[in-house]
């Protein structure tokens, strides 16, 4: 359009079609690596870790770690957690709205609704990570084994 042409939609579809099959083909596990390590500034990532208390009861404590930095965030203990608490702490973690453009979660049920309401209004992408796949949250993993 610079250059005072008009171009169809189909013709920039064709050209970027070609375009893509001139690529090098990705390897299994490139594209997430790639994205990591573009966005590792900007990626915060969340889990649970199960622990006992003095008379082993059960305590789950939330975490939330930056991914380039890998220093803990925030963190949360309780004994039950839901996505109402769960939502709460996304809130605590970024009180001026000042968070992560990203935070990778694992499939956890305990979040809901509420949780994605609360990243979103923070401006936060959520990521849930794939089935079985568990150097998606490599981080995390390696901090509960840390703990």
């Amino acid at each position: 359009m610079k250059l005072g042409i008009r171009v169809s939609k189909e013709t920039v579809k064709e050209y970027m079609q070609r375009a893509r099959q001139d690529l090098p083909p990705l390897k299994s596990g490139q594209s997430w690596a790639t994205f990591i390590a573009n966005h590792a500034g900007e990626t915060w990532a969340c889990d649970f870790v199960q622990s006992f208390d003095l008379l082993f009861r059960a305590v789950f404590v939330y975490f939330i770690v930056e991914l380039r930095s890998r220093r803990v965030v925030h963190y949360g203990v309780t004994r039950s957690p839901g996505d109402f608490w769960i939502a709460q702490q996304v809130r605590e973690a970024t009180p001026y709205a000042e968070g992560p453009r990203f935070l990778i979660r694992d499939n956890d049920g305990k979040y809901g609704s509420s949780f994605t309401r609360a990243a979103h209004r923070r401006g936060i992408d959520v990521i849930q990570t794939p089935v079985r796949a568990p150097k998606a949250n490599a981080i995390c993993e390696q901090f509960i084994g840390s703990v």
